[in-house]
């Protein structure tokens, strides 16, 4: 006979003394070439102005750093770090002590005084380094968002040399917020702005949160990117041009309701449809859009256009205003456009997940259809109708499927859990094979960013989302409130089921999990008063379950023991 306990698991809360930190101002006047520069967290560093970190320079920066940039001290220019070409950033936090790059406004004792809205409160991030840009015939050229009168502002190739393995150093478990203020007139900076970087550079446990521009744009490069976390972002999320060639695996992004545009921007080329091409292989991203019946204009989770190449498997994209994809199609004879690339087998998409893009149900370019055809807004092309995109969707198992995340919010009510369950379609679908012999990507059983496991969400503890208190609690089993809603678990001892009753007065969403955190039972949305259902034990193992209630205010979890 299985038997079963509960205890209610109360709230524990860590209190730290503070430590007053010295604030150590930079301008750019403090930072020359050749040089090295050691920032360190007991200190908070307040940057005046575009700041560069010259040509055989490096900054290194330690974990548990904070880094604050002024918004317009000169009454011109805001705030911005420039790591030029040649030079180098070791900016390699971790996960219990994150980097922290964000405005002066931003008071990091107080979770909730910044939000999804607030941004354009400084620049940027932009790394210069010196591989390959197809912009202007991979000359030299400045980046967008700095002067072109400003020489520290080149990226790409020094002329006769081929650096595509070019290093700029780390940046690991970086937080990057409130960005995305111009520079320049109408040229907003990026979150993090990545031009011509190469390959010996390390990219992981990147967050971007609440930037005015893209989130993360690769102006051509080879860099490689993985863990990268981008959140309410008003322009793109993702953005690759100018024949970016790198490679990508853990991709998340979520969008606001009101400003958004597309999820992921990708070009070809500068100029446009001019080879070479963007050709970078990217797989596991989770994009979350606007929602149906947002304000926002957010026309398509991925567009596709430029000509760009590439490949694009098992991920996710969901919950899109409109449209899930655009593969742009231009007539013939005048340009190489993405159309091109897919019929001729240089863009794959491969295994894919579409759930919930407005009120579409179908894989074609129909009214109910997930397609955004180009046509469709008076750019002609060849294929109207849009049916070689369509064929090459279904052939390649793309699927409109829900993923089935534990929650979505957009808002800073600690409900936001972009898992899938384990028993949904991120799990149960066939999935692309990983290139052969590529050390880079990591060999998972699973569609989109995340796996279903808690343990393995890896934004909890460092990123924007678990620091401001958009991350659900039930995704670590660590933040436990007491109890809200009068829960039980019956009987105890147990032998096939257990009865789950509560009471809330308003709707609720209800999860059971074993101790890895894995989804075992999921009720959402159920309706205010009182709440009771029966759970089968009879084909769990023996161990510690949790039962969670959570009503976006109140969380209530519960460890239970099935022997």
């Amino acid at each position: 006979m299985k038997k079963l306990y509960f205890s209610l698991i109360t709230a524990v809360v860590f209190c730290s003394t503070a430590h007053a930190q010295t604030v150590i101002d930079i301008t750019d006047a403090d930072l020359v070439g050749g040089q090295t520069y050691n920032w360190t967290k007991n200190n908070i560093y307040s940057l005046e102005g575009t700041v560069y970190v010259e040509d055989g320079a490096t900054l290194n920066i330690e974990a548990g750093t904070v880094v604050k940039f002024l918004p317009n001290p000169s009454g011109v220019d805001p705030s911005a770090l420039i790591i030029c070409r040649g030079a180098k950033i070791f900016a390699t936090g971790t996960a219990a002590e994150p980097i922290i790059f964000t405005a002066d406004a931003d008071d990091l004792s107080d979770a909730t005084d910044l939000g999804p809205t607030d941004n354009a409160l400084w620049g940027g991030i932009a790394i210069l380094g010196k591989s390959f840009t197809s912009k202007n015939g991979n000359s030299e050229v400045n980046v967008e968002g700095i002067p072109t009168s400003e020489p520290r502002g080149i990226y790409g190739m020094p002329a006769g040399q081929n650096v595509d393995n070019d290093n700029s150093g780390v940046m690991r478990y970086c937080s990057i917020r409130h960005g995305g203020s111009a520079l320049t007139s109408g040229s907003e900076l990026n979150g993090l702005t990545l031009a011509a970087v190469g390959s010996g550079t390390t990219l992981e446990y990147i967050d971007v949160y609440a930037n005015s521009d893209d989130g993360i744009e690769f102006f051509g490069g080879t860099v490689n990117l993985k863990y990268a976390s981008v959140s309410f972002c008003e322009d793109d999320s993702y953005d690759w041009d100018e024949a970016y060639k790198g490679k990508g695996q853990f991709w998340f992004s979520i969008q606001r309701d009101d400003v958004a545009d597309n999820g992921w921007e990708c070009d070809g080329s500068t100029p446009d449809n001019s080879a070479p091409f963007s050709n970078p292989t990217v797989y596991n991203a989770t994009h979350i859009g606007s929602g149906a019946g947002a304000a926002a204009g957010n026309a398509t989770g991925w567009l596709l256009r430029a000509g760009t190449q590439g490949l694009i498997c098992n991920s996710i994209v969901a919950e899109m205003k409109n449209k899930a994809l655009e593969v742009q199609d231009r007539p013939s004879n005048t340009t190489t456009d993405a159309y091109s690339q897919l019929v001729a087998g240089s863009l794959v998409l491969k295994n894919n997940l579409f759930s919930n893009c407005g009120s579409n149900t179908n894989i074609d370019m129909t009214s109910s259809g997930i397609i955004r055809s180009t046509a469709t807004s008076g750019l002609g092309g060849e294929d109207s109708t849009c049916l070689a995109l369509i064929n090459h969707l279904n052939t390649n198992t793309n699927l409109i499927q829900n993923p089935s995340f534990v929650n979505i919010s957009r808002t800073q009510n600690g409900t936001l859990d972009p898992r899938p369950s384990i028993s949904a379609a991120a799990y149960t679908t066939a999935m692309a094979s990983l290139p052969n012999g590529d050390n880079f990507f990591s060999n998972v059983n699973y569609k989109g960013a995340f796996s279903a496991e808690a343990s393995e969400l890896w934004l909890h503890g460092w990123s924007t989302l678990a620091k401001n208190g958009h991350l659900s609690t039930i995704a670590s089993l660590e933040n436990i409130n007491l109890d809200n809603f009068n829960a039980s678990i019956y009987p105890n001892p147990a032998t096939d089921f257990i009865n789950i009753s509560f009471f809330s007065n308003t709707n609720t969403n209800v999860f059971v999990m074993d101790a890895t955190g894995r989804n075992i039972f999921t009720s959402l949305n159920n309706a205010s008063g009182k709440n009771n259902f029966n759970l089968d034990t009879k084909k769990l193992s023996a161990g510690i379950y949790f039962l969670q209630i959570n009503d976006g205010k109140n969380s209530n979890t519960k460890k239970f023991i099935i022997e």
